[in-house]
């Protein structure tokens, strides 16, 4: 080993492993560093030796120029973003010039810097270096695995919560207009004749800036009435990041968490939790406790580890645990470094009413009511505010006015380890009139997981109104029947309600679900019902679900199902594309059987198209009955088409869903829908596949719409090269981006567009090239490395007709390559055999 590098230093070692001149030197990659390093050639092979080793002998060889790289903090990977390196004017290492942007997403509290770090980073013509702008921190880019290294003090981050994304992160997008549609027609023939109609839903959006304008509508056909369209609202958001809200103006609805829903035109200002770190959403309690040591505090649910970390000694709290949306106690763990141990259990049963402790949400809303079925519309104000007084309580209230009523409420919410239970109170008041009516409504819900049992209350709510109570939708349609001279006794007046969700795992035996509710009313006599059971099996391949469902509405009959389904898959077909046999039998009301048998499946490499083929027996009507329907998911649409068929009748059905998307790069299809787009674009790769959007490739202008995204969290979004033109290469294939609510974000990808040669190249004595070679273009660029066997694999611009190989600065160390008329059809198969002419000077290269 002492013969391979002589004492001294390993700089470069890092980048000369990345070239993969010398496997025998892989194991030293890790080395530290030090001076210079003098490479024993002996270890090369018989045909590099003699090459010019100086370029790695002192600092690192990484050229100038713009690079994708993992960003990494103190060891944790923060992000994948493009970095730029300039060449150290004094012949030094390269420097990573580092920007505000990269500081901002690796969490740097930007209020630490001093004001020549702030000019310097304000300053677009500097690439100021990581060392000059923050004490004792350093940035470290490593060719071999393509990621950037940050070390930073803790004392000059940023305390974030986990999932942590700063709002100058936060992308509003390009200005663009959306389209979505869902299309459906029928043809119906019957003995009594022909029945034909369709529907087309409607959603669309238009992007101006900070704004956001959308317009929801349906437009419904009907044969033998014509066609109608039904605006269903419209209106303009916009994000009030300073107060982690939304304003809206137009037509919208209230959240329903304190009061019940109601729709209104006018305007509101209300919390957005999805601008707050995942760690921050939903409820979660504050874990509280006191180490002796540096210690390690595990925290479990159910067994399962939710969170780890380090604290120091002494007393700590954790606040930033993610919401698990379920029950079950936490049980903490904290492991001191002598290794002793300390355990305790903190409740955790969350209602929709509970809040962390010290968080705050609010909404404020005016404008006019938007009832249905209220002939006249009133003013409304209403206002609602929830806050987070501990662990235990979260306190709660709201008040809503309008013409000729009010109301306020009051609540308290507490999570304790019997369970989480929300209690409030109602006080409203209604002007009739025949004079105004009081009345008061109290809601009791109630949260609890059962470990021991497998027993999962989601939640079970009873709300009592007394005969004066009525809710603001109610008391508008009272107030506009009154107006209009006719009888209020059919509006719904409930008196009690009582519902109910609930799981049982039985281990082995399968899984038990409950749920349901009842209502009764004070204006009406008997009451409505609805529950349903179920139980679930799994027994090898096949599963089985048994379903009984009891309804009752209007004070109607009751009306009873029971329906068993056994499904299985079978075993043909491609992988993952398996078809599903399911059979069902049913039994209602009137005691009549039915029986259907179906079979489901999907096909192509994308899943792309799905099918169906049912056939059963209608106990009802005593008939046989028949369907088949298939869909296929294309890249910019999705459409489908279904057949049935049975005693006296016979139907046929087409769709289409999709979305357009209008936006600087011209217009993209799309085939799913959603509120916050990405337009990913890269010229030139055209039919490159989205990853992790099945069927979605990039259209002939080199775009491709992807939805579904999380609004203020960083979405990786990535294109995979594979199938794309051999003439074009992508500069990057994964980006990240936080986009706002609504947002249609631009993201680019470089492409290089150039034809891309394998050669296998000789010299004119018929040796191969040495290992390691350098090879340039007319322009002096760097465009590949020779490999071994005298392989070189290189990307060339249009036009460029020879290349130059250099691998020493005596003469005779440099060659010409003439690139031939025409490439390999498939050149990783069929490298092109090329030889390579004496060279003295770059100059002689032709262009």
């Amino acid at each position: 080993m002492k013969d391979l590098i002589r004492p001294v230093s390993y700089a470069g070692l890092g980048s000369l492993c990345a070239q993969g001149l010398a496997g025998v030197l892989l194991s030293l990659c890790t080395l530290a560093h030090a001076e210079e390093v003098q490479f024993n050639e002996a270890f090369l092979p018989a045909g590099s030796r003699g090459l010019d080793l100086s370029l790695y002998q002192k600092n690192n060889p990484v050229l100038a120029g713009i690079y994708r790289a993992d960003v990494t903090l103190n060891g944790q990977l923060v992000s994948r973003q493009e970095i730029r390196i300039n060449a150290d004017k004094n012949g030094g290492n390269p420097v990573v010039c580092i920007n505000r942007k990269l500081l901002e997403l690796a969490g740097v509290d930007m209020n630490r810097l001093s004001a020549d770090a702030t000019l310097a980073l304000d300053n677009v013509d500097t690439c100021p270096a990581m060392a000059d702008l923050i004490e004792n921190a350093t940035a470290s880019f490593i060719p071999a695995t393509q990621v950037l290294d940050l070390s930073v003090p803790q004392v000059a981050l940023r305390l974030n919560p986990r999932g942590y994304v700063g709002p100058e992160l936060w992308d509003r997008g390009v200005t663009a207009g959306t389209l979505g549609y869902n299309f459906n027609a029928n043809h119906n023939q019957t003995r009594g004749g022909n029945y034909d109609s369709a529907y087309l839903g409607l959603n669309a959006g238009l992007n101006l800036g900070d704004w956001r304008l959308r317009h929801n509508g349906s437009l419904t056909w009907q044969g033998q009435t014509g066609q109608d369209y039904q605006s269903l609202n419209t209106y303009a958001q916009h994000d009030v990041t300073a107060l982690k809200s939304q304003l809206t103006l137009g037509e919208s609805n209230t959240s329903g968490e304190i009061f019940d829903t109601v729709g209104f035109s006018g305007l509101q200002l209300n919390t957005d939790d999805r601008m707050f770190p995942e760690s921050q959403r939903g409820y979660a309690p504050v874990i509280r406790g006191i180490a002796r040591t540096s210690a390690r505090v595990s925290i479990r649910q159910n067994g399962n580890l939710l969170y780890e970390t380090m604290v120091a000694p002494g007393a700590f709290a954790i606040n930033d645990l993610y919401s698990t949306g379920y029950g079950g106690d936490l049980s903490v763990t904290v492991t001191e470094a002598d290794g002793s141990t300390q355990s305790f259990t903190v409740p955790y049963a969350p209602v929709s009413q509970l809040l962390r402790p010290g968080t705050l949400r609010y909404s404020m809303t005016a404008g006019e009511t938007r009832n249905t079925f209220a002939s006249r519309q009133v003013r409304l104000m209403q206002g609602t505010v929830q806050y987070g007084l501990s662990n235990l309580f979260t306190g709660y209230g709201g008040m809503q006015a309008s013409t000729d009523y009010g109301a306020a409420l009051a609540g308290l919410a507490v999570g304790t380890s019997f369970g989480s239970m929300a209690l409030d109170v109602t006080q409203a008041q209604t002007r009739l009139a025949t004079g105004s009516v009081n009345g008061q409504s109290v809601r009791l819900s109630y949260s609890k997981d059962i470990t021991r049992t497998g027993t999962h209350f989601t939640v079970a709510t009873y709300r009592f109104s007394t005969s004066g109570f009525m809710d603001l939708n109610t008391a508008v349609q009272t107030l506009a029947a009154q107006e209009g001279q006719y009888s209020a006794v059919g509006i719904a007046h409930p008196r009690s309600r009582l519902s109910l969700t609930a799981n049982q795992d039985l281990g082995d035996w399968g899984q038990l679900a409950i749920s349901g509710f009842t209502q009764d009313y004070w204006t009406q006599s008997g009451s409505d019902v609805q529950y349903q059971f179920s139980y679930n099996k799994q027994l090898g391949k096949v599963s089985y679900n048994l379903s009984a469902n009891r309804s009752r509405v209007d004070g109607g009959a009751l009306q009873n199902n029971l329906l068993l389904t056994i499904s299985m898959p079978l075993d043909f077909g491609s992988p993952g594309n398996s078809p599903q046999l399911s059979t069902m039998f049913g039994r209602n009301t009137d005691g009549r059987y039915s029986e259907q048998a179906s079979l489901s499946g999907s096909a192509g490499a994308d899943r792309q198209y799905t099918y169906g083929v049912t056939a059963g027996h209608d106990g009802a009507s005593a008939t046989s009955t028949g369907s088949v329907n298939g869909q296929y998911t294309g890249s910019d649409a999705v459409v489908g088409a279904s057949y049935s068929q049975g005693g006296g009748y016979n139907s046929l059905s087409l769709s289409a869903n999709g979305s357009v998307v209008a936006h600087p790069g011209g217009i993209t299809f799309t085939p799913n829908a959603g509120e916050t787009m990405a337009i990913l674009s890269a010229p030139g790769a055209e039919g490159a596949k989205v990853v992790g959007y099945p069927g979605i490739k990039l259209d002939d202008r080199g775009n491709a719409v992807v939805t579904y995204l999380r609004p203020y969290e960083l979405n990786e979004l990535a294109i995979d090269p594979l199938g794309i033109s051999q003439n074009i290469e992508l500069s990057e294939t994964s980006q990240q981006i936080a986009p706002r609510a609504g947002a249609v974000v631009m993201v680019k990808y470089g492409t290089q567009h150039g034809q891309a040669w394998l050669l296998t190249v000789r010299l004119e004595d018929g040796s191969l090239l040495p290992f390691g070679a350098t090879v340039s273009d007319a322009a002096g660029g760097s465009v590949g490395t020779v490999g071994q066997g005298g392989q070189l694999y290189a990307r060339v611009k249009e036009g460029t007709s020879q290349l130059l190989i250099n691998w020493g600065a005596e003469a005779g160390q440099q060659c010409v390559v003439t690139l031939p008329a025409k490439v390999a059809d498939d050149p990783e198969l069929h490298p092109t055999a090329v030889l390579c002419t004496p060279s003295v000077k770059i100059a002689k290269v032709a262009p």
